[in-house]
């Protein structure tokens, strides 16, 4: 099997089953069960990540920032030939050892205060991170994107894009996880966070909003974003400065526009971002997001509140 050919690359043998993971947007994903333990192989997709040597690169030195953590840690990549990738077919191929004894999600405060480590330690690890997505996290440029395949803008995005344009002026500019759902960590002895690959430079607020917007699916949750707000500035520490601050709540109405941008761009495109999503699931997620954007809009007074104290 072409799969268990890749998954000997990396060293493992002893293969006894391999089966797909199905519930991924973007990468082909497959669980290897060996003598030596389970795994996880996993493809990058090209047409989202053109540049997967940078992606790579961007994770071994995150891999690096982390090795001495205790508390929150990161996946651990097996090598070929020296290098945390293996290349078969033109495709690139990594492989990391499978939390095992654990879930995702969880305990809300342990969560924030994963991201919240994740970013303090990236700041002080001196990495020389990599843009590996151009234009990731840029409102301006999803939003043009959709107005070239769509005339019909719903007006609460086009507001949206008035308000935040100064949103972070002045904020400085940091690594970030980039893809901070609360999915994406889990809590165990200790906590891992997972899904390494758009790890780039932008602002706290981002990772931040994602987490919120992750919990607040069925209408905001104030108990939730509390847990979250405090974890998060427990990992911080001292880091972010005033303007950082000030700016966290609009992170949360940034991501969840900017989401609603690109699902609502998936419907009207032939070819998509979220591969395996189809039109109309496209066009129900974005209606979806436009809805907990003005939840989100509504509960305003409260989440500065609890982001104060």
């Amino acid at each position: 099997m072409e799969i268990e050919r890749i998954a000997v690359l990396f060293g493992v043998a002893g293969i006894c089953g391999i089966s797909e993971v199905v519930t991924g947007h973007i990468n082909r994903t497959y669980i290897v069960t060996a003598e030596s333990g389970r795994y996880v192989l996993q493809s990058l997709n090209h047409s989202v990540f053109p540049r997967p040597e940078a992606v790579m690169s961007n994770i071994a030195q995150v891999a690096a920032a982390f090795a001495d953590q205790n508390d929150v840690r990161v996946p651990h990549f097996l090598t070929c030939n020296g290098r945390n990738f293996a290349e078969s077919d033109g495709d690139i191929w990594r492989m990391y050892a499978f939390c095992e004894d654990s879930a995702r999600g969880g305990e809300l405060r342990r969560t924030g205060y994963a991201y919240g480590t994740f970013i303090r330690v990236m700041s002080c690890s001196g990495a020389q991170i990599q843009q590996v997505i151009d234009g990731f996290h840029n409102y301006d440029r999803y939003y043009a994107r959709l107005t070239a395949v769509c005339t019909d803008i719903p007006p609460e995005l086009t507001a949206l894009r008035e308000r935040l344009s100064r949103s972070f002026e002045g904020v400085p500019v940091r690594v970030i996880h980039g893809d901070a759902k609360t999915d994406n960590v889990i809590v165990g002895e200790p906590c891992t966070i997972l899904d390494l690959d758009t790890v780039m430079l932008g602002a706290a607020a981002l990772d931040y909003g994602d987490m919120v917007r992750s919990v607040c699916t069925h209408g905001v949750d104030a108990e939730a974003v509390r847990e979250l707000t405090e974890g998060f500035r427990a990992g911080l520490g001292v880091l972010l400065t005033d303007a950082e601050k000030a700016s966290l709540f609009s992170g949360i109405l940034w991501v969840t526009g900017e989401l609603a941008l690109r699902y609502l761009t998936d419907y009207y495109s032939e070819e998509r971002y979220f591969v395996g999503k189809t039109r109309e699931q496209c066009l129900k997620r974005s209606r979806e997001l436009l809805g907990q954007l003005g939840g989100f809009l509504e509960a305003e007074q409260d989440i500065r509140r609890i982001i104060e104290k």
